[in-house]
């Protein structure tokens, strides 16, 4: 039997049984004709509640969810009860395809790749939050429109259509110049692509750091090299030279061989910094033996020609006394390459706020304010031939940089041409011994 098949029989018994019987009792009363009229009068009150009941019924699938189902009894009451069922099962199951679809969208919103959706004629369906940043799409404004219209980086079009779905296109935002873009193109179906771009910036960044780092060794080893080179060349005619001029030229090739192992040096020192995350051992370093140990070493830097200073008025700190050491004795040397004759140093370590502060000030030339952000890039130089003059490698302050991080600290610059300059490096107010 149908499903309908019930619903039909209890329909024809509640309706029909009841006009048949009553026709039959008028007919048997009052004749033939009585009993025919009663019939058509008893099926016209059906039809007009059957009626009312289909217009209650359309009345309330208009607004369903008003109020709960009329019971109007009888086989329309199943009727109300069935569909009422079926919308309440709709009803969750259609909240939960917008959940997972909400959640779809928040995921897809969280990836840190734009992705924009097109449909055959590169038209904008749909797209993610990040492909607003990269590509400068909104939604709905942009629902439908061509991407090219939107997007008109040369060369753009000419990608879109390329059928080798394994090519990217990099592009430049143009909201922000400083910002690059690799996008790719995905089929997606038969009619629609999926555009991903993905913000490669930083790589790029990183590249151009590795190219410019190797261009910088290289041409700081090849000064020091060609040197000696050049006198070794010198030192094979042996009747070209007295022994005055080898003995100079000994001292020259010794001064470039030992810039070129400091040189070394500091890159290893650099590397092993940059790999490593904490500093290698950890110990109360006490701070008066070693701004003692920098007065000294400074001095014999200085060899009479600067009044260097100390004062600690701070206690132990927490880290590696090596690495600290080599981080406050380049600030120090570089105080005294970069002031003249006849200035002053002063080196102190002292608390503020809590905290521990290590500051080295000098009267010396001073730095330009447009140089100070970039002081503590590998082989950046304010001056580069002062700087060789000095015998600095352009790595002092990167170490410095990166020794400090290595114990949670920040190195603050201050300095004004003509006047001198202050580095100051603040450590964590845990990194400090308790006096206790």
């Amino acid at each position: 039997m149908s499903p309908a098949g019930p619903w039909f029989a209890k329909t024809l018994l509640t309706g029909l049984l009841p006009i048949v019987c009553l026709a039959g009792l008028v007919w048997a009363l009052h004749g033939p004709a009585a009993g025919w009229a009663a019939a058509a009068l008893a099926f016209m009150l059906v039809v007009v509640v059957q009626t009312r009941r289909l217009a209650v019924l359309l009345a309330w699938l208009d607004s369903p969810g008003s109020a709960g189902f009329p019971d109007t009894g009888g086989a329309w009451g199943d009727v109300f009860l069935k569909l009422s069922r079926k919308l309440r099962h709709d009803a969750r199951t259609l909240e939960a395809v917008e959940a997972r679809l909400r959640s779809f969208r928040d995921a897809m919103d969280a990836v840190p790749d734009g992705l924009v959706i097109l449909d055959a004629s590169h038209r904008i369906q749909w797209h993610n939050r990040a492909a607003e940043a990269h590509l400068g799409i909104r939604l709905p404004r942009d629902t439908g429109a061509i991407i090219e219209q939107l997007v008109r980086t040369p060369g753009f079009a000419d990608y879109l259509g390329s059928p080798d779905p394994t090519a990217s296109f990099l592009l430049q935002s143009a909201a922000l110049r400083t910002r690059v873009y690799a996008l790719r193109v995905v089929p997606l179906g038969e009619q629609h692509k999926l555009l991903v771009s993905l913000d490669v910036t930083d790589a790029r960044r990183v590249e151009s750091m590795r190219s410019e780092f190797v261009a910088n060794v290289s041409h700081e080893l090849r000064t020091p090299l060609t040197v000696v080179s050049g006198f070794l060349e010198h030192f094979a005619d042996e009747g070209t030279m007295s022994a005055d001029q080898r003995l100079h030229f000994a001292r020259l090739m010794s001064d470039q061989t030992a810039r070129m192992l400091s040189l070394v040096d500091d890159l290893l020192t650099l590397s092993r910094l940059e790999a490593e995350d904490a500093p290698a051992s950890e110990e109360d370093v006490d701070m008066a033996d070693l701004l003692a140990q920098l007065l000294s070493e400074g001095q014999s830097l200085s060899e009479g020609r600067h009044r260097l200073a100390v004062s600690c008025r701070g206690p132990a700190l927490r880290g590696d006394r090596k690495e600290l050491h080599s981080a406050f004795g380049n600030l120090v040397s570089n105080a005294i390459r970069y002031t003249p004759a006849g200035g002053a140093i002063a080196i102190e370590w002292t608390l503020r706020d809590g905290n521990g502060m290590f500051s080295v000030r000098d009267s010396g030339v001073g730095i330009a304010a447009q140089h100070l952000p970039r002081l503590t890039e590998r082989f950046y130089r304010v001056d580069r031939g002062r700087s060789r003059d000095t015998g600095g490698t352009g790595l002092g302050l990167a170490i410095v940089k990166h020794i400090l991080l290595r114990h949670q600290a920040t190195l603050a610059i201050e300095s004004q041409v003509g006047e001198g300059s202050t580095f100051r490096a603040e450590f964590p107010a845990w990194r400090l011994k308790s006096e206790i």
